[in-house]
């Protein structure tokens, strides 16, 4: 599903194309009041600042604030104020860590979401058949998705290496929302699995069904369809509204998560 812009998403993507009057001088401490000033000149005055936190890059700041509807946005501004980046910060040497978020959620700026208790739907999550990925040991997230929702392809590309790196107990279920062509998709990376294709389910479903996977093995069909089945059922029991959605220490987690915020989620005790 395409996300709507924020206004003041909107408002900084043509803070960068325009030039503005207000200018920190470099000797000027950044800080709430004169980032909340320097969104004032773009017409936002509907935010509250709720920090601004030094960049391990020199001379960028990372800003967190609060908007009229209660939603909550970063973005990076430089220390002269003249320069706003809309979007992550993202350490490329750390495999891609999301630095905004890591630091917004270790600060508080963006709570964790409550996710809601499994008791309360009395479902029985039923795991045989499912692809599995990391050491049983390992605190186990169980991901219901769509191998075309874009989104839950940006959630497994966060939580397949947490699962190599033996961090949690990777367990993938489908809730089929996108028709026909996801099913299939869906059908075909199963016999992967049960055929011991890891590597080529992985590419199979990250490529869409572009790549990866010979076919040729023997695929129980019946046992695929009735994993189809049972999952889409379950979905439906939980009252799941989308995809991905994930079960994590006996909580619902619905929308993307993403590593940081699940790395929190698991250090807290289940959110």
């Amino acid at each position: 599903m395409r996300k709507r812009r924020s206004v003041l998403s909107w408002a900084l993507v043509a803070f960068l194309s325009v030039v503005t009057p207000f200018t920190l001088k470099a000797a000027e401490k950044m800080d709430a009041a004169k980032v909340k000033k320097m969104l004032k000149t773009m017409g936002i005055s509907q935010v509250e600042v709720l920090g601004v936190q030094p960049a391990p890059v020199k001379g960028l700041y990372m800003v967190y604030v609060k908007l009229g509807d209660n939603r909550r946005a970063a973005f990076v501004l430089s220390k002269d104020g003249r320069y706003l980046i809309t979007g992550k910060l993202i350490d490329i040497k750390e495999g891609g860590k999301d630095l905004t978020m890591e630091v917004g959620v270790n600060k508080g700026y963006f709570p964790l979401p409550s996710g809601r208790s499994l008791k309360d739907s009395k479902v029985r999550i039923n795991t045989t058949g499912s692809p599995v990925f990391g050491p049983s040991r390992a605190p186990e997230v169980v991901v219901y998705f769509d191998p075309l929702c874009p989104f839950c392809l940006k959630e497994l590309r966060d939580l397949k290496p947490m699962a190599e790196e033996g961090k949690i107990r990777l367990v993938l279920k489908y809730f089929i929302v996108h028709g026909d062509k996801a099913r299939n998709l869906a059908y075909k990376a199963l016999c992967l699995y049960q055929q011991g294709q890891k590597r080529a389910f992985w590419d199979f479903i990250f490529s869409r069904g572009a790549t990866g996977g010979d076919f040729s093995g023997k695929c129980d069909e019946g046992k695929v369809e009735l994993i189809l089945t049972r999952d889409g059922e379950e979905a439906q029991k939980l009252q799941l509204r989308g995809t991905p959605a994930s079960i994590i220490r006996g909580k619902v987690y619905t929308g993307y998560l993403g590593r940081v915020v699940l790395t929190k989620i698991l250090s807290e005790g289940g959110g």
